[in-house]
């Protein structure tokens, strides 16, 4: 479970190689209605962080928990 204010890093095997580290800012969760069949919603768990170090340090960027936690690991919660 990804919690707000854990810190983050680029997992080793990325192209950063857990040189970057990111703090959580929030989670909610995102609706995806399809817009031919309104009865059909999805739940999107969304996660939004800024980064701490790196060359985007200081950016706010969101990312699905799902392509998050393909990307970051936790550091410490």
């Amino acid at each position: 479970m990804i919690k707000v204010g854990a810190l983050c890093r680029t997992k080793p095997e990325s192209i950063d190689a857990g040189k970057n580290l990111c703090e959580i800012l929030s989670t909610w969760n995102k609706r995806d209605i399809d817009p031919e069949c309104p009865q059909s919603i999805a739940i999107i768990g969304m996660v939004k962080a800024i980064w701490l170090t790196g060359p985007n340090q200081g950016q706010e960027f969101s990312r699905s928990q799902k392509n998050f936690r393909l990307a970051m690991e936790v550091v410490s919660s």
